[in-house]
C-alpha cells in the first residue's frame, strides 16, 4: 500500500469513527436507549480504533522505513 492510499484509508476510517461516535453520544442523550444498539456501536468504535492505530504504525513505517514486526 503506497503512502497516498493509506493517508485515504486512514482519513476514511477516521470520518467513520467520528460518525459512530455522534450516533453515539445523540443515543446516550435520549431518555432511553437500546443497550444492545450502544453495544454494538461501542464495538464498532473500538475496531476502527483499533485499525486506525494499525493503519498510523503502518505510514509511521513507511515514511521512516521501519518494521516493528521484527
Amino acid at each position: 500500500m503506497d503512502i497516498e492510499s493509506l493517508e485515504h484509508h486512514i482519513r476514511t476510517l477516521d470520518n467513520q469513527h467520528t460518525l459512530i461516535e455522534r450516533k453515539l453520544d445523540a443515543m446516550l442523550k435520549q431518555k432511553s436507549w437500546n443497550e444492545y444498539e450502544v453495544e454494538d456501536l461501542k464495538k464498532q468504535k473500538l475496531k476502527i480504533k483499533d485499525e486506525l492505530s494499525r493503519m498510523y504504525r503502518k505510514r509511521y513505517e513507511i515514511m521512516n522505513e521501519v518494521s516493528f514486526d521484527d
